[in-house]
């Protein structure tokens, strides 16, 4: 494992302070700009080692590779080489090459006319949580479901997803002027990552009324884990040409994106008993459909697709004051995979593929300026025009009701004015404007039905608002700003997707717009799109930054931001869906040099994040996420051949799951039933918590050789009521289980020789 000093590292002022100390010896700064100009090279070899089992590590290893790894290889390289008679330069740079996330690249170029490069990178996630089952061909595209004896009686599997990545890359000067590039990369993706499959009978599909009842002996739904194959290809190619002169600066070029998916649809072949709610085995209802056919029903994987852009971007220089800037660029994104070939039948008749088609447009400028000194200017208008052509097919179907697939185009505009001005007294105040607005199609014709499950959606959104800071020096040493955004997004009338009800009944029939209060007053429960609701937004921006001498620095930062659904809604039956959502942060930073030898520095911070929203009939759900952090680091020389150093972090995050009852559309309060129930239990809290201590030695055993040791010890802890509770697993309908050792103790130890030439 490769850990360098720069975990360890503190503010960059006083890296600026030190390089502008006084007294420097002259041949001091002589070596350092001949360290810039020809930099060291050096190889890092080693070995490292981890405590405890795989159980023990599933956090710490998780991409290093030292899940499954007792012992590893640490290799590092560091290879800069310059031609003096050609002034071309090779270099060569690998990261972690004994781990799972190891990285390796290089490049031959002569400054100023052409460079070539390469790279290649992997990067293996291991998955947390390890499956207990008895799925034949688990992780696979053809899976058989194997119902277990008791749950944990199966076989472990620990999931992975390994990257592998290629870059090439060129660049050529063809005039002083005139500057070509071109970069090619391909990422492989391998493995397999948590899926799963389930149903619950509707009486349609399962027939009868008797879909709707639940027996020992009739199973009329079911969950099973069935992980995602997967065997996934990118390449992305870009090409451009860049100019530039004392006024212009531009780029024209072309991206492409590839993706394939070896894998169609995962086909799983399942039994005709599983377990019911209470463990015990029974039969999967076989009425209409039945529910074992539903759950042997392909499912889809991500299909291949492509898309082109080309683009013309660049700035302008008017004045040595005034600057502008733009780009201008057209997409042209398809999916055609064929149904057929990826094992997916029933299509729309004549229908072989989606033919997907999507034409997105770009176009971006903006002017920056300072008429006077102590004004700034800026201004920019940002228009993105989304064109989904895709041919209209019955995909859908709900019961024995088709409609079209929906054609998601779109259009945005989005702008930004701000000045900013010098006052006295060293304030400086900037105020800003900003607008955009967001606009879709909606459905207006039954007869050709896009949507369904909604109420009511809207056609445009847009949002306007300010900003404002101040920022002042209070003295020499004292520096600190204040910041107001404040916004709000709102639109036009909703349109109707009711079909029955209240809302028909009172003339709000399919295709018919109204304002949010109409709706409101015919169905008090109804609960709008949250992504078109109108909205308030308000956030606040404290900072300060202190440094009294040149030992130390301390910097504070606040953030308070709340966005609230401003949407009419019931009094009475209290408003429905996402209410609000609120963001706090604060940090402390600090740094204290206690010596030429010695410096430390440290932080705190605290995060809060909140969302409340309210089912239709239901709970109240208040939702409070936590995250605390402290760390405390400290570099230093023991002697002149001996640097240590040493870093501890905490860190304890929190996700709180408030419930309370919802009232009916009437206001009533229900006393009895499952939700009440459901209230009063309640929800356990999910947390994870993790304390590491990080520390190094380095010693120079000569002018071009260090011996580095590092020892990394983390203890963590993860609990997680969805998976296992109070010891009790979560169980799938053939028994699979999945669970990780919530409480783990790692210890790392490395050491390596690192040879500098």
């Amino acid at each position: 494992m490769k850990t360098n000093q720069q975990q360890f590292s503190f503010n960059q002022s006083l890296i600026a302070l030190a390089v502008l100390a006084a007294c420097v010896p002259s041949f001091a700064q002589d070596a350092e700009i001949a360290k810039l100009i020809l930099p060291d090279s050096s190889i890092t070899v080693g070995v490292g080692t981890v405590s405890g089992d795989e159980k023990d590590r599933t956090i710490f290893g998780q991409f290093n590779g030292l899940r499954d790894k007792d012992a590893t290889l640490q290799l590092d390289l560091d290879i800069n080489k310059r031609d003096e008679a050609t002034g071309a330069w090779f270099r060569l740079n690998g990261n972690n090459l004994g781990l799972d996330n190891r990285d390796l690249s290089v490049s031959y170029e002569k400054q100023g006319d052409w460079k070539l490069g390469a790279d290649y990178s992997e990067l293996v996630h291991h998955e947390l949580r390890t499956i207990n089952s008895g799925v034949l061909g688990l992780g696979s595209a053809t899976p058989e479901v194997v119902r277990l004896s008791a749950p944990g009686a199966g076989a472990d599997y620990n999931l992975k997803l390994k990257r592998v990545g290629l870059g090439l890359s060129g660049e050529k000067w063809l005039s002083n002027n005139l500057q070509f590039e071109v970069a090619f990369r391909n990422e492989e993706k391998t493995g397999a990552r948590t899926f799963g499959t389930g149903y619950a009978c509707a009486t349609y599909v399962c027939g009868g009324t008797g879909a709707t009842a639940q027996s020992p002996t009739r199973q009329i739904w079911a969950l099973l884990m069935l992980p995602e194959p997967v065997d996934t290809t990118t390449r992305q190619i870009e090409a451009k040409l860049n100019y530039h002169d004392q006024k212009w600066n531009v780029s024209a070029g072309y991206y492409g994106s590839f993706f394939n998916n070896s894998n169609g649809n995962i086909s799983a072949t399942v039994p005709s008993q599983l377990n019911n709610p209470l463990g015990a085995l029974s039969t999967l209802t076989t009425a209409g459909i039945g529910l074992r056919s539903v759950l042997e029903m392909p499912v889809a994987l991500q299909p291949d697709n492509q898309a082109h852009q080309v683009y013309v971007s660049g700035s302008y220089r008017f004045t040595p004051t005034t600057n502008g800037n733009f780009k201008v660029a057209y997409t042209h994104a398809t999916q055609d995979d064929n149904f057929a070939a990826n094992g997916l039948t029933n299509a729309p008749a004549g229908v072989t593929s989606l033919n997907g088609e999507v034409d997105t447009t770009l176009i971006q400028f903006g002017v920056t300026a300072r008429p006077i000194p102590k004004l700034s200017l800026l201004a920019n208008l940002r228009y993105e025009d989304k064109e989904d052509s895709t041919p209209k097919a019955l995909y859908n179907v709900e019961n024995t009701t088709f409609w079209y697939n929906y054609l998601p185009s779109s259009t945005k505009v989005v702008g930004k004015l701000e000045a900013s001005y010098q006052f006295p007294a060293d304030v400086r105040g900037t105020f800003g404007l900003d607008y955009s607005s967001y606009e879709r199609p909606v459905p207006v014709s039954i007869t050709e039905e896009e949507l369904a499950g909604l109420g009511a959606v809207r056609a445009k959104n847009h949002e306007s608002g300010y900003r404002l800071e101040l920022r002042r020096s209070m003295s020499e040493t004292l520096t600190g700003s204040v910041g107001y955004n404040k916004s709000k997004r709102k639109g036009g009338d909703w349109t109707s997707l009711a079909t029955s009800g209240a809302l028909v009944a009172g003339g709000l029939t399919y295709g018919v717009t109204a304002p949010d209060t109409r709706f409101i007053a015919l169905n008090p429960g109804n609960a709008f799109p949250m992504n078109m609701v109108d909205v308030d937004r308000d956030k606040v921006k404290l900072s300060a930054n202190w440094m009294p001498n040149d030992k130390l620095e301390v910097q504070f930062n606040l953030e308070d931001g709340k966005d609230k659904n401003a949407t009419a809604f019931s009094p009475v039956a209290q408003q429905k869906g996402w209410l609000e959502s609120s963001t706090r942060q604060y940090s402390l930073d600090a740094s204290f040099v206690l010596s030429d030898k010695w410096k430390l520095n440290g932080y705190l911070s605290k995060g809060i994040q909140n969302q409340k929203i309210n089912h239709s009939t239901g709970y109240k759900a208040d939702l409070e996420s936590r995250s605390d952090g402290v760390g405390f680091g400290v570099v230093g020389e023991i002697s002149s051949k001996f640097e240590v150093g040493a870093q501890v972090t905490y860190l304890n995050d929190v996700t709180k799951y408030g419930l309370a009852v919802m009232p009916s559309v009437t206001g009533v309060v229900p006393t009895t039933g499952t939700n009440v129930s459901q209230a009063a239990i309640g929800l356990p809290d999910v947390s994870y918590k993790s304390t590491t201590l990080n520390l190094y030695g380095n010693y120079a055993l000569r002018k071009n050789a260090d011996i580095r040791v590092s020892l990394i010890h983390q203890r963590a802890e993860l609990k997680e009521w969805s998976w296992v509770n109070n010891g009790t697993s979560f169980v799938y309908q053939d028994g699979t289980t999945v669970g990780m050792n919530p409480d783990q103790s790692v210890t790392f130890l490395g050491v390596s020789y690192i040879y500098k030439f």
